[in-house]
């Protein structure tokens, strides 16, 4: 699973029944399967707000879990590497 799908996964987790629907939306937006107009049009912008405060800090909490995985992976490649040498 890519980062996006991670992220997206666990902020639909965090999200009331207003909230999902209005991110299903942004998603449908985001991915052109809806206009700009129809966007704002069904658009509850009394939760938007929220939601974009919530997206940036489950957005960051991802790229910080992927970033550690990976320095998980370089570091176990490294030892596999340096006693290869040995």
């Amino acid at each position: 699973m890519g980062v996006r799908e991670k992220w997206e996964k666990k902020f639909m987790k965090s999200l009331s029944g207003k909230e999902k629907k209005a991110f299903r939306l942004w998603l449908d937006f985001s991915k052109n399967k809806i206009s700009e107009q129809e966007f704002k049009t069904q658009m509850d912008m009394n939760v938007m707000p929220r939601i974009l405060g919530k997206m940036n800090a489950v957005r960051l909490d991802t790229l910080e879990q992927e970033i550690d995985e990976l320095n998980k992976r370089v570091t176990t490649l490294e030892r596999k590497n340096s006693s290869k040498r040995s």
